[in-house]
């Protein structure tokens, strides 16, 4: 906090916090109890695109997230920029490896958060189906809200053609979610996210 922001009594930004990344595993059980979802072994962060003279110091960052999560036949990393100037890093694991994959999760936004770039940070994901339903369900975590809210987009084809969500999906995840994890209580704030790379 500089001196005006403490003389006019304007709390700095938080950091977000992306610990509670680490309830998702203690909570899957539940979900698959009460809704069949099961983790896929895919999940992402979502970022800002960085530009001007941060630009080289966010490649570097990137350049050690790649260095502190190498792929190989356990894990794999890709990067890529999305529409609307955001950023992914795409992390994929064995589906039976949660625990792991929301490690690698966490140590994402904790390695951007370290270098500075927290405030960058837009959400993490991770993906759910239900045996060979293709309706698919992300658990979106918004680190400036510290909560998580449910993402389920209709799959496509079908008669309803174009991009939906299921509401009665997102509502049974939450609420069999409720007891294990802080969901956002405000549904205007449980945006679509339409391109997530490769889930």
């Amino acid at each position: 906090m500089g001196i005006l922001d403490g003389l006019l009594g304007r709390p700095a930004p938080a950091e977000p916090d992306s610990g509670v990344l680490f309830a998702l595993p203690a909570a899957a059980p539940a979900l698959e109890a009460a809704t069949g979802f099961t983790p896929t072994g895919e999940g992402g962060v979502c970022h800002r695109q960085v530009e001007g003279g941060a630009f080289g110091a966010f490649e570097r960052v990137q350049r050690e997230v790649a260095r502190l999560l190498p792929g190989d036949a356990a894990r794999r990393v890709e990067t890529s920029a999305g529409p609307y100037g955001w950023g992914w890093t795409h992390l994929t694991r064995p589906p039976g490896a949660f625990g792991e994959l929301v490690a690698d999760l966490h140590l994402v936004n904790a390695t951007l958060t370290a270098a500075g770039f927290g405030r960058y940070l837009l959400c993490s994901v991770a993906a759910f189906r239900r045996g060979a339903d293709p309706q698919r369900l992300f658990l979106v975590h918004v680190p400036g809200r510290g909560a998580f809210y449910p993402f389920a987009p209709r799959p496509p084809g079908g008669p309803d053609p174009g991009r939906r969500r299921s509401n009665l999906v997102e509502t049974r995840a939450r609420d069999a979610l409720a007891g294990d994890l802080a969901m956002e209580p405000d549904t205007a704030r449980w945006f679509p996210l339409w391109d997530v790379p490769g889930l």
